[in-house]
Order: C-alpha cells, then sequence, then structure tokens
C-alpha cells in the first residue's frame, strides 16, 4: 500500500469523530441525508489536509473526485445507503468501470452485521482482478427499533481478489474508552458499545 492511501486510511478514520452529527441520547440514525452530508464533508477534509482538490458529483456523476494541483484524479469515491449486496447498488460497478481513470478508489457504505461477509463478498467478486486498489469502508450496524445502531468503522483494501482489513474503530466517539467524547457522554451511551471491540 502507498503512502498517501496510508494516509488516507489513517486522516478518514481520525476524521470520522470530527463534528460528528449526533450526540448520545439524540441518535436519529436513520436520517440518510445527515450521513451523506457528513461523509461528504469527511472526504473532503482528508483531501485539505493531504494537499489535494476534492470535487463533487464529476467525472462522469462520480460522488467525488479527489485530485492534485494538475487536476488530475488521484481518486474516485463513491457512497451509498443501501448494502453493497441489493441489487440496485451499482456504486462498486461504477468504479470499476472507471479504474483506468484514477490511482485508487474509495467505497464508503454500510453493512448489516448479519450480512456483512455477504457485503464484502459482492464488493470482492465485483472488483474482480483488477489491480487497482479499491479501499473500502464500511460502517456495520445492527438494528433497534426501525433506526440503524451503528456498531464500527471497518476499512479493507481489495486488489486482485485479494482482500485485507486494515482497521477497526467504534463508529461512534463517545464508544472510544480514555477519550473525552467517552468522559462526557452518559454512563448509559458508554454501555452500548459494541462487545469485544479492541484496537485494530
Amino acid at each position: 500500500m502507498k503512502r498517501r492511501e496510508r494516509d488516507l486510511i489513517a486522516l478518514f478514520n481520525a476524521l470520522w469523530y470530527r463534528d460528528f452529527p449526533v450526540i448520545p441520547g439524540h441518535e436519529d440514525l436513520g436520517k440518510r441525508a445527515v450521513w451523506t452530508t457528513h461523509i461528504a464533508s469527511t472526504v473532503k477534509q482528508c483531501g485539505d489536509l493531504m494537499g489535494l482538490f476534492t470535487c463533487f458529483e464529476s467525472g462522469g456523476r462520480t460522488d467525488a473526485v479527489i485530485q492534485d494541483s494538475n487536476r488530475r484524479a488521484w481518486a474516485k469515491v463513491e457512497w451509498e445507503w443501501i448494502q453493497p449486496k441489493q441489487e440496485k447498488v451499482n456504486e462498486i460497478h461504477k468504479l470499476a468501470e472507471a479504474h483506468n481513470q484514477a490511482d485508487v478508489f474509495i467505497f464508503i457504505g454500510y453493512s448489516r452485521a448479519d450480512n456483512h461477509e455477504e457485503n464484502l463478498l459482492k464488493i470482492r467478486n465485483v472488483w474482480g482482478q483488477l489491480e487497482k486498489p479499491l479501499i473500502v469502508i464500511l460502517v456495520t450496524y445492527s438494528y433497534k427499533g426501525k433506526r440503524r445502531h451503528f456498531d464500527h468503522l471497518q476499512t479493507h483494501v481489495i486488489q486482485k481478489n485479494r482482500q485485507k482489513k486494515v482497521r477497526r474503530q467504534p463508529a461512534l466517539p463517545w464508544h472510544v474508552p480514555g477519550t473525552k467524547w467517552s468522559a462526557l457522554s452518559p454512563v448509559s451511551a458508554r454501555m452500548d458499545a459494541p462487545e469485544n471491540d479492541s484496537e485494530e
């Protein structure tokens, strides 16, 4: 993995917690627009800190293209609220078809815990034997009532039909032990942290 790709992964995972759009006790995680905006903001912050430019809805209607100062596309980025295993989700196909238009490709999505392996398999099958890396960032979740309850933020790299998980962290900042987010949150919110969590 190249340095710029490692930088993007580290920055996205760190900046995911910045300006987080919900707080404990007011977790309206069912609003798709809130999380679309948060992802777009996080992607742009990553580009800014890497000295690159982020252009939205460009390059063939890609959600975002991260470019260098010569307008050369370094990364194409797609995100989707619906699980990848669903037939109507075509974002991975769009990235695969554009594999000669950038150096790296990024998909950011959501994966229900009991469908997680199926979602990863679908992504891996679509990306197939392509040599360029696909960085897959997935928020795993379960349902509480009719709302999604976020568990983890997982990062995988898929390349030439090989998949490697490179990072996992709590999806909600107040579930990160020893942080100010955890210290300032109600005990009930911290008790709701996903089980068997550890730094990876």
